[in-house]
């Protein structure tokens, strides 16, 4: 039998977890660079771009995002993510290229990062695309 000060403990030990992990969670959503900057995300014929971040710097932005299979299973996602910046007239301002890295053998899904130096103008969006 569970004396008052154990059930006491476990259940406040319990809801510190559940309260740390759930505002762990609310903090991963995906942020824009600035409110009139557009993500827009090209996926190839097996592999969908999701979860993409951009945040801004000064001077800089960075892109993290995450490579998913559409018909979910594990194995090496090839090829590589290409990022453009692309003005408002539809000019390529900055581009560059990543590869995605699995963060384990078992992963469905792969990870990839990449810096941008230039300052996003206004009306410009950026375009993710994974290419083979």
């Amino acid at each position: 039998m569970i004396s008052k000060q154990q059930w006491f403990v476990s259940t406040t030990l319990g809801a510190a977890l559940l309260l740390a992990t759930g505002t762990g969670c609310a903090a991963d959503l995906p942020l824009q660079a600035n409110d009139s900057m557009r993500i827009e995300r090209v996926a190839s014929s097996r592999f969908e771009v999701a979860l993409v971040q951009v945040r801004p710097y000064d001077g800089f932005i960075t892109v993290h995002g995450t490579v998913k299979r559409k018909i979910p299973r594990r194995g090496a996602i090839p090829g590589s993510v290409d990022i453009s910046l692309i003005g408002s007239d539809g000019t390529i301002l900055a581009a560059t290229d990543t590869h995605p890295m699995r963060r384990n053998r078992q992963a469905q899904s792969a990870h990839f990062n990449a810096r941008l130096m230039i300052d996003p103008p206004p009306g410009s969006h950026l375009r993710i695309a994974h290419r083979f």
